[in-house]
């Protein structure tokens, strides 16, 4: 057996995730807005407001780098959002 067909079960959330925008737009929101209350509550709000959203912004856009590169790796496309319905 190869690694490939272990590893490949373990790929359908990560795909299911990535399939659609509102999914991957919500996971990073949570992961951005977790490490804003961990920097919160570790360092309080001056260092959040002084320091931390430069973290927080820097994290919320490589995750969005992160997830456009793994949809073009994984070969996901995205439904358009403008359907024609008046065709019926």
């Amino acid at each position: 057996m190869r690694l490939r067909d272990l590893t490949a079960p373990l790929w359908t959330p990560v795909d299911w995730l990535l399939s659609v925008e509102t999914r991957t737009h919500a996971f990073i929101t949570l992961a951005v807005g977790a490490q804003v209350v961990y920097i919160e509550y570790e360092d309080g709000f001056h260092a959040l407001v002084t320091e931390g959203w430069g973290w927080c912004a820097g994290c919320g856009v490589a995750l969005r780098l992160f997830a456009g590169r793994l949809r073009r790796i994984r070969g996901i496309e995205l439904a358009s959002a403008h359907s024609d319905s008046n065709d019926a």
